[in-house]
């Protein structure tokens, strides 16, 4: 999956939307803009995320990843 083909994710945070389409976005997100910086959820999402860039990770498994830490933090989001 190349980062083209992320679900396009709409993050609702400080009254804000925020678009995601890649790792690289997603990663953005998590360091500048994140209500959790702690815990499993956003270790793996961060993890994830960066893996991307030696495609350790595959982008749907980074996707899953911060889907994932969005649900643990309860970040409203949704898939347009």
């Amino acid at each position: 999956m190349s980062a083209q083909e992320w679900l396009a994710l709409i993050v609702e945070r400080n009254q804000a939307l925020h678009a995601i389409g890649s790792a690289e976005e997603a990663l953005d997100m998590l360091f500048t803009n994140w209500p959790v910086t702690s815990g499993i959820g956003f270790i793996l999402a961060m993890e994830a995320c960066a893996g991307t860039v030696t495609g350790a990770v595959t982008q749907g498994e980074a996707q899953a990843a911060f889907l994932a830490a969005a649900r643990d933090a309860k970040v409203v989001l949704r898939i347009a």
